[in-house]
């Protein structure tokens, strides 16, 4: 366990730049679609979307990095690494925004959202705007070994509570030596968060019906750590997912460290991207598109006492 600790700690302090603390934003955004009965779309329509924002974006500017059979699943941006993929449910697109400069990642970000709102339509797609749609049919899109991994672990229904909500979701840059003090901070503020996170009920639910037999505080965790180490520390109170099932640390051999800090869903939990160390803040409904800037705010309102 203690080099598993170890490991955690450089891979999070070792080669990392000193970049200013919110310099840069990426930006999740999931939205789910729905027909003109109220009905989530079936994945036919979905690929529809894929292959018309494919052409509408231009061949150039887009290319397809994933396929199941012969429906696309992920198509990423030429320049930069944005990506557009499904996000669990058969009718939940997910536009995923590389870390850009915080003066214009929101409004690139509305741009781009409004566009595929734009070619949805023509495709008979209307966005839900709205965190949680309520549906007990089964809305599981397994598009890659990943996904299907969850699904052998957890079960349909457990699983597919997730797949009828929509989130998202700020990755900030973090200077190191503030690291731990921004998480703090916005653990002193969850409660500004999850009054507007209808998702958290349906996280708990997913985390106590899975057969997995997850820790309590996989989703959401610990909201205040001492240091680095104890960041990690605690971090490795959660098995490893390999081979279907949650296997202990040291029985791992080769630990895939940024799949494992991805499958702990703490609601404000550290990331890195190439040389920067980021905070992927966690805790935020899809509304409209415009709500995105006010919630950007809000986040930058902890924030900016670091910059």
């Amino acid at each position: 366990m203690k080099n598993t600790v170890d490991r955690l700690v450089r891979y999070f302090t070792e080669g990392v730049g000193t970049y200013t603390t919110g310099a840069t934003v990426g930006i999740e955004v999931e939205t789910q679609f729905i027909d003109d009965a109220g009905r989530p779309i079936p994945s036919s329509i979905a690929d529809k979307i894929f292959r018309s924002s494919f052409s509408f974006w231009n061949d150039d500017s887009w290319n397809v990095t994933a396929m199941n059979d012969v429906t696309i699943t992920e198509m990423t941006r030429v320049h930069g690494d944005d990506r557009m993929l499904y996000e669990l449910g058969r009718h939940n697109i997910e536009l995923s925004f590389s870390p850009r400069a915080r003066e214009i990642a929101v409004d690139e970000a509305v741009v781009v959202l409004e566009r595929l709102m734009v070619v949805a339509r023509g495709c008979g797609a209307y966005p839900f705007l709205g965190p949680v749609f309520e549906s007990d049919e089964n809305l599981l899109l397994i598009p890659d070994e990943r996904d299907a991994t969850w699904l052998a672990l957890d079960g349909i229904k457990a699983l597919n509570l997730l797949a009828r909500t929509s989130s998202v979701q700020f990755t900030i840059d973090v200077r190191p030596e503030n690291a731990i003090l921004l998480l703090n901070e916005l653990g002193k503020k969850i409660w500004t968060f999850l009054p507007e996170y209808p998702q958290d009920a349906l996280w708990k639910r997913y985390i106590a019906e899975s057969p997995a037999g997850y820790k309590s505080d996989r989703y959401g965790g610990p909201l205040f750590f001492r240091n680095i180490e104890d960041y990690c520390e605690r971090l490795v109170e959660h098995n490893v997912v390999l081979n279907n099932k949650l296997v202990p640390h040291e029985e791992v051999a080769s630990l895939n460290i940024p799949l494992f800090i991805r499958s702990v869903w703490w609601h404000f939990r550290l990331k890195r991207y190439g040389e920067r160390l980021c905070i992927e803040i966690r805790p935020l409904p899809r509304k409209s598109n415009e709500s995105i800037r006010d919630q950007f705010s809000l986040v930058q309102s902890i924030v900016n006492p670091f910059l």
